[in-house]
């Protein structure tokens, strides 16, 4: 049992931090800056901040203490963020000028442009992801996430409606009032029972209707946003939802058993 729980822990701290780390690169230039600023400086407090502190946030990181409270939080996702206390990008830059500054000025160039090429290897073009898009207006979300927010807003309450993947990252940074029966997490593979339950069923070539439409009364979820060649096993007018309106590629529905405050039902 114990070392089931230590293991399970081990593997996924080891796991969270090679996820941080993408490719890898971009880690190992900083181990080698912290490495030479560990040897070729004398300044106390460089050493402390770009040395002592980054090896304090590792051993942090990797304590042992949270085996255990992965095995017993569903949060513990949030650990990967204490690598945000690393000053990567602070470390790898210094010792990138340091370098260059103790070159023949002739080679500087050179070095400058390798340096840049090295840093830009390092990283990963995550724009490709159909999870990102081109900015269409002054909020940086999609139009139909601005049009679904407006649609839907009901003054003084907060609202819930279930939107496809590729816009459940754009809906909370829209609107603070508009909720979803899940979020982010689950692009992340993190679902807890209720919300892999509502999302399997949305997520089929043929959505369930009778059991889709009771695990959105289950979760309080009287809107249903859905691409328009999205396919039901029935209609979703045989079960109380109207059709609102559509945005770009989305169908609006709402469901007409339940009170949002106001009266939407007929207001169109």
């Amino acid at each position: 049992m114990i070392k089931d729980i230590l293991i399970n822990g081990y593997n996924t701290v080891n796991g969270s931090f090679k996820a941080f780390q993408g490719n890898g690169l971009i880690v190992i230039f900083f181990l080698v800056a912290v490495l030479f600023i560990a040897f070729s400086r004398r300044d106390r407090f460089i050493k402390d901040v770009f040395v002592k502190f980054p090896v304090y946030v590792l051993i942090v990181f990797f304590l042992p203490i949270w085996y255990v409270y992965i095995n017993f939080k569903e949060d513990y996702e949030i650990l990967y963020r204490i690598l945000w206390l690393l000053p990567m990008g602070v470390v790898i830059c210094y010792v990138f000028v340091e370098v260059i500054h103790k070159l023949d000025e002739k080679k500087r160039p050179i070095a400058f442009l390798a340096g840049v090429v090295l840093l830009i290897a390092s990283g990963e073009f995550m724009y490709t992801s159909e999870y990102f898009s081109r900015a269409q207006n002054e909020y940086h979300v999609p139009d139909a996430v601005v049009n679904i927010c407006d649609e839907i807003e009901v003054e003084g309450r907060e609202i819930r409606v279930i939107v496809p993947d590729e816009l459940l990252r754009y809906v909370r940074q829209y609107s603070s009032t508009v909720c979803l029966p899940y979020g982010r997490e689950t692009l992340m593979g993190l679902y807890t029972d209720y919300v892999e339950e509502i999302k399997d069923y949305f997520d089929a070539e043929i959505i369930d209707t009778p059991n889709a439409v009771d695990a959105l009364r289950n979760n309080d979820t009287p809107y249903v946003v859905v691409r328009n060649d999205a396919k039901f096993s029935e209609s979703l007018a045989d079960y109380g939802f109207v059709y609102v309106t559509s945005f770009d590629n989305y169908d609006m529905y709402l469901d007409s058993e339940a009170y949002i405050g106001v009266d939407y039902i007929n207001y169109r």
